[in-house]
């Protein structure tokens, strides 16, 4: 059972004194983290289109890619509105549960509620690295460990940033993408197995890889950032759902699942940040009694 803050300081008829300027900069602060949330998606989004396998045969369907990639780009900054919006009448409830003056004494009280919203999200973390251990199959492989794979990764995304892709007449070649197919396991394995031997696979799989590295860390405990959780979900979701729209096999590992999977940590992503949001404006009032 959850564990119900009383603060000792709570009175029926005491108003709330934060400043409103105050509040104004905590809510500025989370709407940056939104913003970044924002951005975030939008580069690695590009990443993905930019360097689709459309892209790399077809020059010519950049234009039409880039305006999908927009349109999915505005989907996603709404969906960031609302949870803006969201986060905004959870302070409310705040106010309204907690409303009190910040006298004297009373910061071992405040750090008595951030600690608890601190366990809180510890506590989602903790849900979402069982769901995704559930999960693992999409995340499990040894690519990982290919010799160069980091290079080869790096070199990948130093390429998306440039404007020039013409240049790049054969990426899989220039960058020895073929490397790191040899004696796979995991999702990489599975997926090349369930289709025809092509390069056109390989690079599906390359791609995913790139997204689901961060999230096999992430189950590995390894100190990864929620919001990159987060964003590369929803980034190798689109991979499965250009491969399935490609006709390719993904077999056991379909977007379908994934959907499923984006849909909890939706729904996690948006608790998380409610309550990292109260926590810092925790923070600020002990800081200004």
């Amino acid at each position: 059972m959850e564990r119900q803050v009383e603060p000792a300081f709570l009175l029926k008829k005491c108003r709330w004194k934060m400043s409103s300027k105050n509040w104004h900069k905590v809510l500025y602060i989370f709407s940056l983290c939104i913003l970044v949330l924002s951005v975030l998606f939008f580069v690695y989004s590009i990443s993905n289109k930019k360097f689709s396998t459309r892209l790399i045969s077809e020059n010519e369907a950049l234009a039409q890619e880039i305006k999908s990639l927009e349109d999915k780009s505005k989907t996603f900054d709404k969906e960031m509105e609302d949870l803006d919006i969201e986060f905004n009448l959870k302070s409310q409830e705040f106010y309204e549960k907690y409303g009190y003056q910040f006298e004297a004494n009373k910061s071992d009280e405040i750090k008595k509620i951030k600690a608890d919203y601190e366990e809180k999200n510890k506590a989602i973390k903790s849900e979402v690295r069982e769901r995704l251990r559930a999960y693992g199959a999409f995340f499990n492989s040894n690519i990982y460990e290919k010799e160069n794979y980091d290079r080869i990764v790096d070199d990948f995304l130093s390429i998306s940033r440039e404007e020039n892709l013409e240049k790049h007449k054969n990426i899989y070649k220039d960058l020895e993408i073929e490397s790191l197919f040899k004696d796979l396991d995991g999702f990489a394995s599975y997926l090349i197995k369930e289709n025809k031997p092509s390069k056109e696979v390989n690079l599906f799989v390359f791609y995913a890889s790139i997204y689901s590295s961060s999230i096999y860390n992430f189950i590995k405990d390894d100190k990864v950032s929620f919001s990159e959780i987060y964003v590369d979900l929803n980034n190798l979701l689109n991979i499965y759902k250009e491969m399935e729209e490609k006709s390719f096999k993904t077999g056991d590992l379909s977007s379908e699942k994934l959907v499923y999977l984006k849909n909890f940590l939706d729904e996690k992503v948006s608790e998380y940040y409610r309550n990292y949001g109260i926590i810092r404006a925790l923070e600020k009032s002990d800081k200004n009694e």
